[in-house]
Parts: C-alpha cells; sequence; structure tokens
C-alpha cells in the first residue's frame, strides 16, 4: 500500500500568524479574550475550508458518476443476496415466516414493489432445490458483491489521489475477503431488520423470553444496527483505498457524516413514498425500481463524500 498521498494543489485557507516582529508583539499585547475569539475564526474558517475542497473534489473526482456506478453494483448484489437469505431460511424450515417479514418491511417502503416481488419469492421458498438455490446464490452474490467493493477502492483511490499499485495477486484475494466480511456484516444486519414483530414473539416464547423483553428487543436492536453500519462503512474506508493506514478505527468523521445523510436520506425517501409517491402513476410497477435506484445512488454519493472527506481531513493532518 502506499505509505502516504500526495496533497493537492491548493490555496491556503488562513495565513500563519507572525512569530517575530512588531505585528508579532501586538497581537501577544492583546487581551486573552481577542485572541482566542481570533484563533475561533481561523478554526472556523479551516472547517469551511475542509468542506469547500471536500465538495470541490467529489465533483473533480466525478462522484456523481461514481456514485452511479457504485448504486449499479449493489443492485446486481441484491437480488442473489435476498435469494441466498430466503434460501437459507428455507433449508432450516423458517423459511415462509421470514418471507412474509421482508415482504413485510419491502411493503412499509413500497406497496407495488413488495407485490412485485412476492410471486417470485414465494416461487422460491416453495421449491424443493433450495440447497441448490442457495448455493448458486451465494456464488452470485459473492461475485457482484466483490465488484461493489474494486469499485468503491477505486473510487477512494481518486479520493487519496493514489494510483492502485497493489499487485493482482494480492488486490483480488484482499477485495474477495472484504466482501465475505461485508456480506457476513450484511446477513447480520438482515436478520436484525427481519427479526421483529411476530418472529421475535414466536422466538420469545421458544426460547422463554415474555412479551416485555420482546419489547426492548424491538427497540434496543436499533443501535445494533447502526453500530453494524457503521463497522461495514469504516471497513470500507479503511481496506479498500492503496493507503497505509495506522490503524483500523470504527468510527470517523466522514464515517459518521455518511452515515448520517444515509440515514436523513432513507427518511426523506420513506416520507416521499408514503406522501408523494405519484410517479406511480407515470412509470407503474416499474417507479418502484428508478426510487430505489436513485436511493442506491443517493446512498453511494453520501458514502463518497464521506471517503473525500476522511481523505481531506488526513491530507491536512500530513502537511500540517
Amino acid at each position: 500500500m502506499a505509505e502516504n498521498f500526495p496533497a493537492r494543489d491548493e490555496p491556503s485557507m488562513a495565513r500563519a500568524e507572525p512569530l517575530f516582529g512588531a505585528e508579532a508583539s501586538a497581537r501577544r499585547d492583546r487581551p486573552l479574550s481577542d485572541r482566542v475569539r481570533a484563533r475561533a475564526r481561523t478554526m472556523e474558517r479551516g472547517k469551511r475550508g475542509i468542506l469547500a475542497n471536500t465538495i470541490r473534489h467529489v465533483i473533480s473526482d466525478q462522484g456523481l458518476d461514481l456514485a452511479a456506478g457504485l448504486a449499479f453494483y449493489a443492485l446486481l448484489s441484491m437480488a442473489p443476496a435476498t435469494l441466498a437469505l430466503v434460501s437459507m431460511l428455507g433449508v432450516i424450515g423458517e423459511a415462509k415466516s421470514t418471507t412474509e417479514a421482508v415482504l413485510g418491511l419491502a411493503s412499509d417502503l413500497s406497496t407495488e414493489a413488495a407485490e412485485a416481488i412476492r410471486p417470485i419469492v414465494s416461487e422460491l421458498v416453495s421449491t424443493p432445490a433450495a440447497g441448490l438455490t442457495l448455493i448458486v446464490s451465494l456464488i452470485i452474490a459473492i461475485w457482484s458483491s466483490s465488484k461493489y467493493v474494486g469499485a468503491f477502492g477505486r473510487a477512494a483511490n481518486k479520493a487519496y489521489s493514489v494510483q492502485e499499485s497493489r499487485p493482482l495477486w494480492k488486490l483480488k484475494p484482499m477485495m474477495l475477503l472484504i466482501t465475505l466480511v461485508l456480506l457476513l456484516l450484511m446477513g447480520a444486519l438482515g436478520l436484525l431488520l427481519v427479526v421483529s414483530g411476530p418472529i421475535a414473539e414466536s422466538l420469545g416464547r421458544l426460547v422463554g423470553l415474555g412479551p416485555v423483553a420482546v419489547m426492548v428487543w424491538s427497540i434496543a436492536r436499533w443501535p445494533v444496527v447502526i453500530f453494524f453500519v457503521m463497522l461495514m462503512i469504516a471497513l470500507l474506508y479503511y481496506a479498500t483505498p492503496n493507503v497505509k493506514k495506522a490503524k483500523f478505527r470504527w468510527s470517523s468523521i466522514g464515517a459518521f457524516i455518511a452515515l448520517l445523510t444515509v440515514v436523513i436520506v432513507s427518511l426523506g425517501f420513506v416520507v416521499y413514498i408514503n406522501n408523494f409517491d405519484n410517479y406511480n402513476a407515470t412509470y407503474g410497477a416499474i417507479g418502484g425500481v428508478i426510487v430505489g435506484f436513485a436511493w442506491l445512488w443517493m446512498v453511494n454519493l453520501a458514502l463518497i463524500f464521506g471517503a473525500e472527506l476522511d481523505a481531506e481531513i488526513e491530507r491536512r493532518a500530513t502537511s500540517a
């Protein structure tokens, strides 16, 4: 991996304070409150400079186009991953209840989309070759997800202004390992989202938990969901770019901003779909797919922005 990354040619955001001479003496003679306020203004200009440069880098690095490509790879991997999850539950005999829960979650976002995929999922659950379907779906999910991870690595390299120099024999296994870890985290995340309502009540009765414990779980699972999402973002930011970092951090400013943006965008789409879903009258059943792809594009744009923000912060820390 690259030991460091080159700084971009940028104008200085704040003039350095003089160390000697009359001007420096005048600065030191100012009251402490004035000096504190001046330092605060300098820091504020620095923060605005970081944000402005990050936005400029997202545009110059073609972040909008990169987000569209990542959205396509994400959409490509979602179908086999969902089929693999349903097939896995079909092998252990829990596919029917879980399928209803998944369709219930989908209907909360888009009733038309849920009804469109219901026949496909129901046919999959009823097929006797669930084991074969599981194997095929897992292979396709791993392949398509690895394409997403590789594309994100190229986008992160642009953010850090580095070229990919890792040999193919090292890069491909690394990306495959990252993909497998992300798929495991996504599977755990999917189970956290699915195990709710009737399924949570059934599991609670099975292990001897009462309604109060089930209600506590329905609330407590959301911080766990947020933690898993943050962990996935941190893994992408740490492992995919060709930049050697000191240690793994499960959170960063860029990852936090990306997560916050993803949450806001997701809530906005839920509100839009539930109240302003006139797109169905124009586009019909494909309207749900269009809205879903637009959501994926915005989510990946948020991830690219977070990576660019982390790169800008590290760039300034390195050049300081």
